[in-house]
């Protein structure tokens, strides 16, 4: 496979709130759960997602001062909602959208190791280039020969990273 160091100084490897939950597959992992089941509860994530409760109030409240997702109701237990994200980031002349489709390509990260592998050698930004790819890929427009061809990859690495990635853009 063609291994590259993954270049931490890319647009989508720096700062702020919608940066922070990228470098976070936990909290990704979160409002993912929450966007695919509208009004679930934090007893409900912590369950699912087995994982503790204080770390699912927190990524929670965090979550929610950030804007991400919001309480669906005002009783008890608090049920919650997602909101979508669409955010652009344009440094020189390279643009990347931060969507939900990019965070949770970034959640899968915990239980994918192709995904995780792919991130640590190409880093977020490498990964939002293979979701663009995926996306055409899943449509039939692309192929994985010619990802690797374009994006100097191994024939074996393309294909793995898009069909770890298609259930993310099939959604």
């Amino acid at each position: 496979m063609a291994t590259r160091e993954a270049n931490r100084d890319a647009p989508l490897d720096t700062g702020g709130q919608a940066f922070e939950l990228l470098e976070n597959p936990r909290k990704a992992w979160i409002y993912t759960y929450v966007h695919h089941h509208p009004a679930t509860t934090v007893q409900e994530i912590v369950e699912t997602l087995e994982l503790p409760q204080r770390t699912v109030y927190d990524y929670v409240e965090d979550l929610e001062a950030a804007g991400f997702i919001e309480q669906a109701n005002d009783g008890r237990p608090a049920e919650y909602v997602a909101h979508e994200i669409d955010l652009r980031l344009i440094v020189d002349d390279t643009e990347r959208r931060i969507t939900r489709e990019l965070i949770e390509a970034v959640a899968r990260r915990l239980r994918d190791d192709d995904v995780d592998t792919y991130i640590d050698r190409h880093g977020l930004d490498g990964l939002a280039v293979a979701l663009e790819y995926a996306r055409e890929y899943a449509d039939g427009s692309v192929t994985h020969r010619i990802m690797a061809r374009e994006r100097d990859l191994s024939t074996v690495e393309a294909g793995v990273i898009l069909d770890a990635l298609r259930p993310v853009v099939e959604e």
